[in-house]
């Protein structure tokens, strides 16, 4: 495991007064700042490139991408964004869309971290989506807008005359999120213009998810919605009881929609809505439930909660397979990527990566995020505090890896850099992430 502990605070001190001028020559404009390992290798896989363009990955908000590097890692760079990052960057192509807690939007490179456009929105916004040359964005305040992806400039706007913390999910045509004012909406992704919109009875809070022509949501009064995307009819609501709301959003898979309420439930029903079991945690649920088929252990859901644990349950029963003390509460959503699974606490200021088949660490790294690694099947990156961190794969196909355990017993080298450089790279993020702990969607 990669291990950022144990340095001196003379080292400390010298690593971060390097790292000021460093930051200087490597500075990006406007505003956010990226720095790489300057390796040329950087990045040259036969892994094919997919997008993860909006929260959960795919329509069915899985969290999960198979074809992926696993660690160990090879740095690529660095990129800070001066402020909280509650959701994960939209992914299309070589671009990365990133969205911090003031509404600054960022598109970067994705190899190599650098600004191609800036705009700001406004203040509290929710997780990006990208879809067909647009961006996605909405705002607590009831901003929703449409940014051209290639310039960042203003394509449409629509406003809900109520707060809006559901991600927005972009299918076809149509562009489908909640408000706070338990409104379902289906806004003309060409347009802005209201395709449809459905009350639902109560707040909602979590983003929709998409199967086959029907969404599923949770609402703030623990029930769980299947609507038409036509035309927002009800296909069924299922009332989970009186034990809490849903923060997180569902997933689907295996013929199943899988929720978690945030009294620490975990729900699995069918696609039409009958509940085939139930798993309790000890404490409070907010992250959303990561859902795949993993190699050597078949159908299985990962989800955190603030007891601590990270479990892992048989997707069919519900029956735990494995759990992992991550030293902290676990805010967000766990994703899988490859055949490792990884969480994170701001408790302990780290990312852990875990054998998804049976919940051994395999990484570790030293800066925590609400949902803590994304993938575009090439490269994983790590989304912190306030920063993005890319990595390439170690040992591309084809190529010769670095000894296991590294020159550290214990570890795994951070490939092609030195551990002076990875430890300044680490002690600069550390020092600007300053992490708060709060729910994420």
């Amino acid at each position: 495991m990669v291990m950022v502990e144990g340095m001196s605070g003379s080292w400390l001190q010298k690593a971060l007064l390097i790292v000021a001028v460093a930051g200087a020559i490597a500075g990006c404009g406007g505003g956010g700042q990226a720095a790489g390992g300057g390796d040329p290798e950087a990045g040259k896989t036969s892994l094919r490139s997919v997008d993860w363009p909006y929260f959960g990955r795919v329509p069915e908000r899985t969290h999960y991408i198979a074809e992926a590097p696993d660690p160990p890692f090879r740095f690529g760079w660095v990129f800070w964004a001066h402020q909280l990052i509650e959701f994960p960057p939209a992914i299309a192509g070589d671009a990365m869309f990133l969205v911090n807690k003031t509404g600054e939007v960022y598109a970067l490179d994705t190899g190599n971290g650098k600004v191609r456009w800036q705009r700001n929105t406004g203040r509290n916004v929710t997780g990006p989506a990208y879809a067909d040359g647009r961006l996605y964005v909405a705002q607590f305040g009831g901003g929703f807008v449409a940014l051209d992806a290639k310039t960042g400039e203003q394509r449409w706007a629509f406003h809900s005359p109520s707060h809006l913390e559901s991600s927005p999910l972009a299918i076809g045509s149509r562009v489908y999120f909640g408000s706070d004012g338990g409104l379902l909406y289906a806004l003309d992704a060409s347009t802005g213009k209201v395709a449809w919109k459905r009350s639902l009875g109560a707040p909602i809070k979590a983003s929709p998810t998409y199967h086959d022509g029907v969404l599923y949501v949770g609402d703030y009064h623990g029930r769980i919605h299947a609507v038409s995307a036509a035309d927002g009819r009800p296909r069924w609501t299922e009332n989970t009881g009186d034990g809490g709301g849903f923060y997180s959003s569902p997933a689907v898979a295996f013929g199943r929609v899988y929720e978690a309420r945030d009294d620490g439930t975990v729900f699995a029903l069918t696609l039409d809505g009958h509940p085939t079991w139930r798993f309790a945690a000890s404490n409070a649920i907010y992250s959303s439930p990561s859902v795949g088929d993993i190699p050597g252990a078949g159908p299985m859901l990962f989800v955190g909660s603030y007891n601590h644990q990270l479990y892992a349950l048989d997707a069919s029963t519900g029956k735990k397979r494995w759990s992992y003390d991550v030293g902290g509460q676990i805010p967000g959503s766990p994703t899988v990527v490859g055949t490792t699974v990884y969480t994170s606490s701001f408790d302990t200021s780290k990312t852990v990566g875990l054998d998804a088949a049976n919940g051994k660490p395999v990484w570790t790294w030293g800066s925590a995020g609400y949902e803590p690694m994304v993938s575009d099947g090439r490269r994983v990156f790590l989304i912190g505090y306030q920063t993005i961190w890319a990595f390439d794969d170690c040992a591309p196909p084809g190529k010769g890896s670095e000894p296991a355990g590294g020159s550290a017993a214990g570890s795994v080298p951070v490939c092609k850099r030195s551990a002076n450089a990875h430890l300044i790279d680490v002690a600069r993020a550390l020092r600007l992430d300053r992490p708060l702990s709060s729910a994420a969607r």
